[in-house]
């Protein structure tokens, strides 16, 4: 059987693209996919929407407003039941901290150490 992404969610999909296009920095295509994943996500998905909540962050970042990208992240943090506090979530919001300076990273900071 040949490996193919048949069946594979479009709002997986979705999700992966608002990564790349993050990590790419650009952060038009990354919204456009933030918004086409949610509107493809399940209310309950907790997992997603804190992923593509960091991605926007992380957006918020690069484009040069790190107290909004802080503010985004240190909300999503605290709205996480605590299960979903780790992983690949606590990853993302560690990358967004390492990259912020002052007030914006001390605050994220104070937020992951809760």
């Amino acid at each position: 059987m040949a490996d193919n992404w048949f069946g594979y969610p479009a709002q997986k999909h979705r999700i992966h693209l608002s990564q790349a296009y993050t990590l790419l920095g650009d952060t038009t295509s990354a919204r456009a996919e933030q918004e086409a994943a949610l509107a493809l996500t399940d209310a309950p998905s907790v997992m997603s929407r804190a992923l593509l909540a960091l991605d926007h962050a992380q957006c918020q970042h690069i484009d040069k407003d790190p107290q909004t990208a802080a503010d985004t992240a240190t909300t999503t943090w605290h709205q996480l039941p605590k299960g979903y506090q780790n992983g690949l979530v606590r990853t993302r919001a560690e990358t967004l901290r390492d990259a912020l300076t002052g007030r914006p990273r001390d605050q994220l900071t104070e937020a992951l150490s809760t």
